[in-house]
């Protein structure tokens, strides 16, 4: 067993001054130096920060990994975590200054697992000047340098008792590594960041999806700590590196197309979407359950009509006799370059008028009213029409709850009319809506 209780990670581009304050806040932990390592990963700085870190060589025990070149954040924090020595790796950014008991807080966290895997998220405080000029005074900030302006963007975004429960289905929603630890073995089964994702953004959130799924989504994998505190120091940010997070969510929603991660696409809070994909994997399952989303009720007219160029959503339609340049979203089948297990809030990977039509047996009756509008939307832009297929034996909205469910057809229709051109046919099996 290594000496080190944890390994702290550091990932750094330029600004020293900022990595100075990163670690004397490391310097200044009740944890004694001798149980934890520091390792500065300068990702290809153009002016070295080893000075920078050196000048802590005898308050910790501290290496600086330096690379040749700026690869972005991700190949940063792998070099770091490769050079890690203890079973757990904590990481914090270069422009975050730890509280004092803030590694005591993560290495109690994964003491008491006994070995169990387990991801731990610390508090993040985005605090501004006066708490800024505390903390480069060495001094702590006061509870006033910490109202409700100035805390963690998670809270006011999961402050609804459902949240709870929102979180345990999808924690690495709200998995920021500029204060998270996880076991190093977890790390490297899941072969740590993506190292393809150089833009800023979300590439601790992919990082997390991957550990989530890899162990099989336990609701106790994950733990927000509010006791383990960072503060994120004020720093100049381009508008250009947020805007990178668009090009980062396209790129991870193709690497990992399912319906979890196209909830990210939906207009929401971070809450709003958390709760999402709680209620769209339950909805996956319940109209699996109950028998739904079925080619069988494909009417004769419609089936008749799935010739090339056909988007359809259902379990079983890639099955089906599709012709040329056709694309599935069947959850039975596995994922694939044909195939991916979306429900259609993320089509922007296709391209404008790929398509002839854009099938979808009765999934789309559990999308919520905005989404549903949503997923019309983008698909009149992608394909010629949206064919949705409803299954008459069906089960009611009330009896769903809390999976929404669209038990009343007419109502989604006239919902629909008021912005496009809806026709509406009944069948033996099923009722359909034509969009154009």
């Amino acid at each position: 067993m290594s000496r080190f209780r944890l390994s702290v990670v550091v990932p750094a581009y330029n600004n020293a001054p900022l990595l100075d304050l990163t670690l004397g806040g490391l310097a200044r932990q009740t944890m004694p130096a001798a149980d934890f390592e520091v390792i500065v990963s300068d990702d290809g700085s153009p002016v070295p920060l080893a000075p920078a870190v050196d000048k802590y060589a005898d308050r910790l025990d501290v290496t600086c990994v330096v690379a040749e070149r700026n690869r972005g954040r991700s190949a940063a924090r792998n070099a770091g975590a490769a050079r890690a020595r203890a079973d757990v790796l904590l990481f914090v950014d270069a422009d975050s200054v730890a509280h004092p008991a803030l590694l005591e807080r993560h290495a109690a966290f994964h003491a008491a697992r006994e070995g169990r895997p387990g991801v731990l998220l610390g508090k993040r405080y985005d605090i501004d000047w006066a708490a800024a000029g505390a903390l480069t005074r060495g001094e702590s900030p006061t509870p006033e340098m910490l109202d409700a302006y100035r805390g963690d963007p998670r809270d006011g975004h999961t402050a609804h008792p459902q949240h709870l429960a929102d979180f345990a289905r999808a924690p690495w929603l709200l998995g920021f590594t500029h204060n998270a630890s996880v076991d190093k073995a977890t790390f490297d089964a899941v072969g740590g960041f993506d190292e393809a994702i150089v833009k800023w953004g979300l590439e601790d959130s992919e990082l997390f999806y991957r550990v989530f799924h890899h162990h099989g989504c336990p609701p106790d994998l994950f733990v927000r700590e509010p006791a383990a505190m960072a503060y994120h120091m004020p720093h100049y940010r381009p508008t250009g590196e947020l805007l990178g997070t668009l090009d980062n969510l396209r790129y991870i929603a193709r690497k990992h197309p399912r319906y979890d991660f196209e909830a990210m696409h939906s207009p929401a809070t971070l809450g709003q979407v958390m709760g999402k994909v709680r209620l769209y994997s339950d909805a996956v399952d319940t109209c699996r359950r109950a028998g739904l989303g079925r080619p069988a009720v494909l009417p004769a007219e419609v089936r008749a009509g799935l010739g090339d160029r056909t988007l359809i959503a259902g379990y079983g339609v890639s099955g089906l006799p599709l012709g040329p340049g056709s694309h599935t979203f069947d959850q039975d089948a596995p994922i694939g370059d044909t195939n991916w297990h979306r429900l259609g809030l993320m089509l922007q990977d296709f391209r404008t008028g790929q398509f002839s039509q854009f099938v979808h047996i009765d999934l789309w009756r559990f999308l919520m009213p905005d989404d549903l509008s949503l997923m019309v939307t983008k698909a009149l832009r992608k394909a010629d029409r949206v064919v949705l297929v409803a299954a008459h034996d069906a089960p009611d909205a009330a009896s769903l709850l809390p999976v929404p469910f669209v038990d009343d057809v007419d109502y989604a229709a006239r919902m629909l009319e008021a912005r496009f051109d809806v026709a509406t046919t009944v069948h033996e099996e099923a009722t359909v809506l034509t969009i154009r």
